[in-house]
């Protein structure tokens, strides 16, 4: 927890229908922040999961479960109980659509967080409407970096007050991880190792992996692809790389200890996102690219939404346009190609996740802008 952070905020409920144990970026998101700041300053309302019991008994502060996405239930009755001055929602789409529920609980202040998910909100003028309506509702409102700032301006500019908040890594868990355990589980030996860590589903271009990979071992013969995961595409790819007799594997998901090993056994990391569904999917930032740089792994972008501020290209590892096979293919070969160039990303990437991106920083930030701290929290766009 931050130190003296109990003095520091307003008593919060945070309503979010991204929580453990379900998995998923924002779900790490809201995770990771919320375990920094003072238990007896925070009442979590998340739907039920099937394992909610056993982790919820694990927390020192309170959840309260919900059937389905009703999260609004009882919310008045709530806000009373825990003198809640302060609701977060940590995802505005689509539970900024339960604003002009909330905003008649009696709690003062209202602060949404965005992702990647509302700039594909911002893309379709129903969704957009929706969105705007209810951003007038609301205090505050996040964004995770500029770039998805320029996106959002649509519906940033209806917004009373405007902050930065994205995520983050801790450094110390990736550092110095076991790459033998990995390498030994999957048959691995000497040979050099993509990795990807994503949900599975199109956005995240796993298929552009595995197209990609005839090209990548008539270069590299000895590469192995792990596709790290679970998700609706599982099925889909894991029949896509049984003709490759081993050279890709899709593991399914994997424990939050064993994450820094697999990232300790790559050589390369890749992240191919690219838009989905006419620009309605996109990538907010990009969690787990962050975590492969803090482990010293050169990283393989797609240029998706915020993805493209998750590295600097050049420097940290590679941006490509991952709509098409080819240019993920060169990239890869590029730095499988030159192991010292790769490893220069590597070391360049963990000095620069751990002097900008660290959970702690952006704790202290969420801290802020749930007490409205003006050295964080701006007029927005309309005002300025």
């Amino acid at each position: 927890m931050l130190p003296n952070a109990a003095a520091q905020i307003p008593r919060t409920i945070v309503l979010t229908g991204h929580f453990p144990p379900a998995s998923g970026g924002v779900q790490s998101f809201t995770w990771e922040l919320l375990r920094r700041l003072p238990a007896e300053r925070m009442l979590v309302i998340a739907p039920n999961h099937p394992e909610a019991a056993a982790f919820d008994a694990t927390l020192s502060f309170r959840v309260v479960r919900r059937g389905g996405y009703l999260l609004f239930r009882g919310l008045r009755g709530l806000v009373a109980d825990f003198g809640a001055e302060v609701v977060w929602l940590p995802a505005l789409a689509p539970f900024g659509m339960y604003l002009p529920l909330i905003s008649h609980s009696g709690v003062g202040r209202i602060v949404g967080s965005t992702h990647g998910q509302e700039i594909g909100w911002v893309r379709a003028w129903p969704t957009r409407l929706a969105l705007r309506a209810a951003v007038r509702r609301a205090d505050t409102v996040t964004y995770l970096t500029t770039a998805t700032e320029t996106a959002l301006k649509p519906i940033l500019s209806a917004a009373r007050h405007v902050a930065q908040l994205a995520g983050g890594v801790d450094a110390a868990v990736f550092a110095d991880a076991d790459a033998s355990i990995v390498r030994a589980r999957h048959g691995l030996g000497a040979d050099p190792v993509v990795l990807s860590v994503a949900r599975l589903v199109r956005r995240k271009g796993q298929d552009r992996l595995i197209e990609a990979w005839p090209s990548v071992l008539a270069e590299v013969p000895r590469a192995r692809l792990l596709l790290v995961g679970d998700g609706p595409m599982r099925a889909q790819l894991t029949a896509a790389a049984a003709p490759f007799d081993g050279s890709v594997v899709v593991t399914g998901p994997v424990s939050e200890q064993d994450l820094p090993r697999y990232l300790a056994a790559a050589d390369v990391f890749a992240s191919p996102s690219r838009d989905d569904r006419h620009g309605l999917q996109t990538e907010g930032l990009g969690l787990s690219t962050l975590e492969a740089s803090a482990s010293g792994v050169p990283v393989v972008v797609g240029d998706s939404g915020g993805s493209s501020r998750s590295l600097i290209d050049g420097v940290t590892g590679l941006l490509v346009d991952a709509r098409t096979a080819a240019p993920l293919a060169s990239a890869l070969i590029a730095l499988l190609s030159d192991p010292a160039r790769a490893a220069a990303m590597g070391a360049a990437g963990r000095d620069w996740v751990a002097a900008n991106w660290t959970w702690d920083a952006s704790a202290a930030r969420l801290a802020a802008v749930l007490r409205a701290d003006p050295a964080v929290v701006r007029t927005s766009m309309v005002t300025r």
